[in-house]
């Protein structure tokens, strides 16, 4: 490997000892091996430390950090962006896993189209091997504008093809993300969210990539999937500082379509949520007023009914 890798892989690591192995066993057996992979220990309590140093000592290509008090996956993610020397970067959460060809492809695609990011597919896998669902695809590889892909992103226009905020599946232009000061916000969910917002926003061309996927860990006890009071402060938190930064820009006029269908995007992901994991009726109506009058607080009917679908979201409840 080069002094300088062509290629930077972020992953945060927080008590994930069960599934840390078969994450990083996914990209040290990569095809592509020009890059670096900071593993970086957000002061994990169980034994994932010792197998980041484990490996470390076995592979040089990791670069482990430890650090002495928890942060966060965001700012950990930021810490990554910081740290890395590649021409690229990407991030890989610590309990998913990738396909052997995944960053030869992606790396590939995005070097030969000059893009600013690639994008491939998504699998969601469960506890049984067995049993996954194809949550992303791409028929063909196509390049796309970055407005373009901010309708995908939003889906404030329906083309049959979408794209998920989940940054794993992804690989991004290092000068891009430094250049624009792209960064991942502080919320304990939906930093995912945030950042690709604004990485769409800010991107000229986007590449979409076939044939490849990234393996999302589906565990119960994640902190995405389990509904809270946290989490639809996150949510609210993540779309007030999105819509402060384009007020700032002066540029919210002219993506309200697109911000206000991602706020009933974002809105929609949390009565999914919702219905998902909170099985008792009275304490989902509980939270469903909770929702309600915290969103409230920020935003009027006047402003979003234009871009919002109510009866999309209305009959998650029958209402």
């Amino acid at each position: 490997m080069a002094d300088f890798p062509e290629l930077s892989v972020v992953i945060p690591v927080y008590n994930v000892q069960n599934k840390l192995r078969t994450c990083l066993d996914s990209v040290i057996n990569q095809s592509y091996q020009n890059m670096e992979i900071l593993v970086i220990d957000d002061a994990s309590t169980d034994n994932s430390a010792y197998i980041i140093k484990e490996y470390a000592a076995k592979y040089q290509i990791i670069k482990p950090v430890f650090l002495q008090h928890n942060i966060g996956v965001g700012d950990v993610r930021n810490y990554g962006i910081t740290l890395a020397k590649g021409h690229y970067i990407g991030f890989i959460d610590s309990d998913d896993w990738i396909d052997m060809n995944f960053y030869q492809n992606l790396v590939s695609s995005i070097k030969s189209n000059n893009s600013d990011m690639s994008i491939c597919g998504i699998k969601t896998e469960y506890n049984n091997s067995l049993n996954c669902q194809l949550r992303y695809k791409y028929n063909f590889e196509n390049c796309i504008t970055g407005e373009y892909a901010l309708k995908l992103l939003t889906k404030s226009e329906n083309y049959g093809c979408f794209i998920t905020p989940i940054v794993n599946n992804k690989v991004y232009s290092a000068d891009f993300l430094k250049n624009t000061n792209i960064h991942f916000n502080s919320t304990r969910s939906f930093q995912d969210d945030f950042f690709s917002f604004f990485a769409i926003l800010y991107s000229q061309k986007i590449t979409l990539v076939t044939d490849t996927y990234y393996h999302y860990y589906q565990r119960q006890s994640s902190t995405t999937h389990t509904f809270s009071k946290r989490l639809v402060t996150d949510c609210l938190d993540t779309l007030v500082q999105i819509r402060g930064i384009l007020q700032k820009n002066m540029c919210l006029e002219r993506y309200k379509k697109e911000y206000y269908s991602y706020v009933e995007r974002l809105i929609t992901s949390l009565l999914d949520m919702l219905i998902r994991k909170e099985q008792d009726d009275i304490a989902q109506k509980k939270y469903l007023k909770y929702i309600i009058s915290e969103f409230s607080k920020f935003f009027t009917v006047s402003e979003v009914i234009d871009y919002i679908d109510a009866s999309r979201i209305f009959n998650f409840f029958d209402l």
